[in-house]
């Protein structure tokens, strides 16, 4: 496991532009969102004395006024995204079934706009597009590509990429719907506990059960996708069924795969947590050290997520794959 994650990162590394690539789509995506928001804040906050103190903190007095007038896009704006927040409420978002798109929050209140729903959705489809050529990079070891290259191989594989992808949304539907009446038995026996610790306990619980099912469905779903375009599979349920065979062989290699990407990703957000807690921004200089900040952060989770899909390259070929 340790040796075909060391191979993928390396291979990352012999194709930093994948990185830049991908921050980029990010980036647009962003900007589509940020933009609208960035010209109704500047004329919002015109004029006002809470323009010259947003310079150097958040005023939440200002926010708490102009906040519950919102509509659209601009309603989602909340101190809870700012330092390592966006983290937690994805995963919020996670759970309650609202990525991607809110196809799975049967029942859940969320607070999101569908126009960042719709953009959300139109950046799963690009990355699903770009899956195919991102994997055909690493497929060679010798490293190196050119755009064109990426664009074809990514346009050639989009089909059998998307119908795999729906096979996965497909998967996590039924354990969104299997969790339901489960959660529900549990809150039961959480609201009966004699003790808040142990309600607190069962409800923490089934949401790590939760979690870890839609993990394996995910590492399923990846190792699917590089069989597709190792071996040129032409069938997505077959290559699903393969891929559930080769992790269940390689449980402890393919779940240990997770297991280090995302402590590395864990410790990536305490790192940020500590440092943003002690960058006082009080003014356009420090500002732009934020960015670059965020933007560090942002970069380094790209490539771990790339880097994790290297190594499953890595690993299906050292079993034999």
């Amino acid at each position: 496991m340790l040796t075909s994650l060391a191979s993928g990162f390396r291979c990352l590394g012999r194709n930093p532009g994948l990185v830049l690539l991908v921050l980029l789509t990010n980036l647009a995506f962003a900007l589509a969102l940020a933009a609208p928001l960035a010209l109704q804040l500047e004329g919002d906050l015109a004029h006002r004395g809470a323009s010259s103190r947003m310079m150097y903190s958040f005023d939440f007095d200002w926010w708490a006024e102009w906040s519950p007038r919102q509509e659209g896009p601009a309603a989602a704006l909340s101190p809870d995204l700012l330092g390592t927040g966006f983290a937690f409420r994805n995963l919020e978002l996670l759970l309650k079934g609202g990525l991607p798109a809110a196809l799975f929050a049967r029942g859940e209140k969320l607070s999101l706009d569908p126009t960042i729903l719709g953009v959300g959705a139109l950046y799963w489809l690009l990355q699903v597009f770009l899956t195919g050529g991102i994997i055909g990079v690493f497929r060679a070891p010798q490293g190196g590509f050119s755009v064109r290259g990426l664009v074809h191989g990514s346009g050639f594989y989009f089909g059998r990429i998307l119908r795999v992808s729906l096979l996965a949304l497909a998967a996590a539907g039924a354990v969104f719907a299997l969790n339901a009446p489960f959660a529900r038995w549990v809150d039961g026996l959480a609201g009966e506990a004699v003790s808040g610790r142990s309600a607190a306990a069962l409800v923490l619980g089934r949401h790590a059960l939760l979690l870890a099912a839609l993990l394996l469905v995910h590492m399923v779903s990846s190792h699917a996708k590089v069989l597709v375009v190792r071996e040129e599979r032409l069938s997505a349920v077959l290559a699903f069924l393969s891929s559930l065979g080769f992790c269940a062989r390689n449980l402890a290699a393919a779940l240990g795969q997770y297991v280090a990407v995302g402590a590395a990703g864990g410790a990536l957000l305490l790192l940020f947590g500590a440092l943003d807690a002690r960058l006082a921004v009080v003014g356009g200089k420090t500002q732009l050290v934020a960015l670059a900040l965020f933007e560090a952060v942002v970069v380094a989770r790209i490539a771990l997520r790339l880097g994790l899909l290297a190594s499953q390259v890595e690993l299906q070929r050292a079993r034999g794959r």
